[in-house]
This record gives structure tokens, sequence and C-alpha cells, in this order.
């Protein structure tokens, strides 16, 4: 009787254990702890100067807007880092008709355990150039 409780514990064991790595691989980057959170990411992006200046002239609706992050292991000049930095992406439609529209784009990195700016980036460009989920909700492709 003892072994068949031995052999119980041990496959719960295993269970768990393949539970909290099929969790991890499944929830991914999100799951990953950061001295800085997604949303301050976004913060730090959104209150540089060059932000501030091209949000002013091209982000006119909010409903057409949207902001997502991403973990990634570099910034695109080639700088690596010792952590991930979040890539940081606020993009707003250039209007709500249908069709492939124009997105006016800020892109920043900001270091994930500093919280420091080390690139930002502002361009136009066709939505077509973005998966669908990055668009807002009015139509889109």
């Amino acid at each position: 009787m003892e072994k068949n409780n031995h052999n119980v514990i041990t496959v719960l064991a295993v269970l768990i254990l393949v539970g909290i790595a099929g969790a991890y691989t499944y929830l991914g980057s999100d799951s990953v702890d950061t001295d800085v959170s997604s949303s301050e990411a976004i913060a730090i992006v959104e209150s540089n100067p060059i932000a501030i200046n091209y949000s002013g002239e091209y982000f006119h609706v909010e409903e057409w807007r949207v902001a997502n992050t991403e973990l990634v292991d570099s910034v695109p000049n080639g700088t690596v880092e010792e952590n991930s930095v979040w890539r940081v992406r606020i993009m707003e439609r250039s209007c709500a008709c249908s069709g492939i529209k124009d997105l006016y784009v800020i892109e920043g990195f900001v270091s994930s355990s500093t919280g420091e700016l080390l690139s930002i980036e502002t361009k136009s460009v066709l939505e077509s150039e973005y998966d669908k989920k990055t668009c807002s909700s009015t139509s889109c492709h």
C-alpha cells in the first residue's frame, strides 16, 4: 500500500512540474518578472519630447489608437542588453475609412530593468506592415 502512495505522489509531482512548464510556455514573455512593467514602459515612451511632439501633430482620435509592448533581446541598432527590453509601439490610424491606410507610429525601446529609454523612432507606414491585432477597433485590413 505504501508503494502505491509513493507512486501517486511521484505522478502528482510530475504533473505539477509539467503544468508549470506548460503555463510558462503558454504565457510567454508576459509572465517574466521585470523591474519595469509594460505599462510603465509605455508611459516612459509617451513622456519623451519626440513622442509628445509627434503625437501632438499626428494623433487626433484616441479610438483609432493602440499601444502594444513586447519583450525583446536587443534594440534594432544592434545593442544587446543583459536583460530584455520593452519594444513599445504606439500607433494611430490616419482615418476610419475601410481599406489599408497609413498608421502613424511611435516605436521606443525601454530597458526592462532600469526604465532607460534606449531609442525612439517615429514613422508613417501602411497598416499592412503590421499584424491585424495591432490595429485599432475601427475597420482594418
